[in-house]
């Protein structure tokens, strides 16, 4: 499968992605997983996945978003969530004016990923991904494979391992946009209903 990794993305493009997830998901003609079958309480009794792999269809649609949301990786980005709702992720962290760099863990990365895109990255976008913003970590899995900056061929013990890591420390950020719900086993992302505008002074 050929990545798509171009940063010259217009606005219409983006616009066209977000509206073909938002049809699928009003249609149910989603062959990934069926939107109706899974309600909040039997998703959360299960620590294992609870949704499938996305099709080729929306898998697209989300590359699209995500070349563009790296192009202007300082400002907050709305993604598309396998829904068909609209979720927002917060702008990169700054420190003295740059782009805060964390550990890359390169050995689940590709190397022509964008340069600021980490791990946590990877995780955040999952996160904020999961319909109706709740999931189990497998869930998280299931979706951070749709990334076009992941190494397609890594084990399903290495990308737990990785996103357990990342919900960790997700989780303990001052402003964290994942919480973990210990009696239902699951993770919650926390910025779903947040704007973007809501981020502008983390952009500076």
């Amino acid at each position: 499968m050929t990545k798509n990794t171009s940063n010259d993305m217009p606005d219409k493009e983006i616009n066209r992605a977000a509206k073909i997830l938002m049809q699928i998901a009003n249609n149910r003609s989603c062959t990934s997983f069926n939107l109706g079958e899974w309600s909040e309480e039997s998703r959360a009794m299960n620590s294992l996945e609870t949704i499938h792999p996305c099709s080729e269809e929306i898998r697209a649609c989300f590359r699209r978003e995500e070349a563009l949301r790296y192009t202007q990786p300082n400002r907050a980005f709305s993604y598309t969530a396998v829904d068909g709702k609209k979720s927002v992720v917060a702008p990169l962290k700054r420190r003295g004016g740059k782009l805060f760099k964390r550990i890359c863990h390169y050995n689940i990365l590709e190397r022509n990923k964008p340069p600021f895109f980490t791990l946590h990255c990877l995780v955040r976008d999952a996160a904020a991904r999961l319909p109706g913003g709740v999931g189990t970590r497998d869930d998280v899995c299931v979706l951070a494979r749709d990334s076009q900056f992941i190494v397609e061929d890594i084990s399903d013990s290495q990308l737990s391992k990785a996103v357990k890591g990342g919900l960790d420390r997700l989780h303990y950020e001052d402003d964290p946009c994942v919480k973990y719900e210990r009696g239902m086993h699951q993770w919650t992302y926390l910025h779903g209903d947040r704007k973007v505008e809501d981020f502008e002074d983390d952009s500076t």
